[in-house]
């Protein structure tokens, strides 16, 4: 899948001076490409890079930076959030490790704020699951319906007394897919973990190579293969930053987890779209371990449902694990169909829960045979 972004808006984010007449757009026209790909932050921060253009429109820089402006503000209170709860966690003896976009922000970004996030990303020990829900929960947390109770991780949200919602999804596996749950495990997460300072002394992050990989893959375990170019741009920034000897380890991982093919297709897009320096011979030695690799099936076009269920079963080596699995797509638990539906807390719920899930089921067999699945 190509990037959805005019060539010269890549071109701005790659960091080169860009005249506005190249876009032949109209200032509205171009906010709105900003967002709906959430770019506003990222587009602010490299038009303050690049050499000033006077033939940009200045209602447009200053729409820009009062937008920008409200997101720092928003960003300021949800990194207070986000150390504040880091630490509560640590108080309890849970050592998360952040992934995905808000160690990158931190990291990586002009400013936090230049990259847009709904959820702050955690890893932890299965074993720790109990008492990160305790903590979060002291935090005045309360679990959502989505992924609460379900599969390999766990969401808690609050809303703050500016009417700013912070979001948690806690995972113990990367992936709710079979295929890909294993591909970073959190102890090999934590003996890669970096610092955070910016988040505080109890923040860690994955690694570099760690955080790429996870980068490369996140998009076609979860998003059916979107090409976000905000995706694409944290595999650019990553992978710029790697040394000689991570990209090794890069090769090396990808290579024992079965995710080269994956991991061809993200850098490819990245180094399309922002001409990210790749290492000569890096996608050779990655495509050439390529072979039987049952990830490789998720670069797929069209994949449907359907799909995502086989691959999931087939990613699960042993009999009872796929039973396990089914049941928990077929019979998800009591708390969670209550809290889809609404019900949490209501005293018939209880006794309605097998009406609730012949309606789930039934309902997903329709989306199933009507296409909508």
């Amino acid at each position: 899948m190509t990037p959805t972004l005019p060539d010269p808006m890549l071109a701005l984010l790659r960091g080169e001076p860009v005249n506005w007449a190249t876009f032949g757009m109209t200032p509205a026209a171009f906010l709105a490409v900003c967002d709906r790909e959430e770019l506003r932050g990222l587009v602010h921060a490299c038009l303050g890079r690049a050499p000033v253009r006077q033939d940009w429109p200045e209602a447009l820089r200053a729409d820009l930076a009062q937008v920008v402006r409200g997101e720092t503000v928003q960003e300021l209170v949800r990194g207070a959030e986000i150390r504040s709860t880091l630490e509560a966690l640590t108080q309890a003896g849970v050592r998360p490790v952040l992934l995905k976009g808000t160690p990158i922000a931190y990291t990586l970004y002009a400013t936090p704020a230049a990259r847009p996030r709904a959820d702050t990303d955690l890893l932890i020990r299965s074993e720790d699951v109990p008492a990160a829900r305790a903590a979060l929960a002291s935090c005045g947390y309360e679990a959502t319906v989505h992924c609460n109770d379900l599969f390999s991780q766990f969401e808690v949200q609050k809303r703050d007394r500016f009417g700013l919602v912070h979001v948690f999804d806690v995972h113990w596996k990367i992936s709710t897919q079979p295929v890909f749950a294993d591909a970073l495990t959190y102890e090999e997460a934590l003996a890669r973990a970096v610092p955070v300072p910016a988040l505080g002394l109890s923040a860690m992050a994955a690694g570099q190579v760690d955080a790429l990989l996870l980068a490369c893959i996140h998009p076609v375990m979860h998003h059916q293969n979107a090409a976000r170019p905000l995706w694409m741009y944290d595999v650019h920034l990553l992978a710029s930053s790697l040394t000689t000897l991570e990209w090794d380890t890069f090769v090396r991982d990808a290579r024992r987890k079965k995710v080269t093919a994956v991991c061809v297709h993200g850098l490819r897009l990245a180094e399309a779209a922002f001409r990210t320096p790749l290492p000569d011979g890096l996608i050779d030695a990655l495509a050439s371990a390529g072979g039987n690799e049952p990830s490789a099936e998720y670069l797929a076009s069209q994949r449907r449902w359907a799909d995502e269920l086989m691959s999931s079963v087939r990613g699960l080596p042993r009999l009872g694990d796929r039973a396990r699995w089914m049941r928990e797509v077929l019979f998800p638990r009591p708390q969670y169909m209550l809290g889809a539906y609404g019900l949490r807390g209501k005293p018939l719920g209880v006794w309605l829960l097998p009406a609730l899930y012949a309606h789930r089921n039934l309902r997903g067999v329709w989306k199933i045979l009507s296409g909508k699945k």
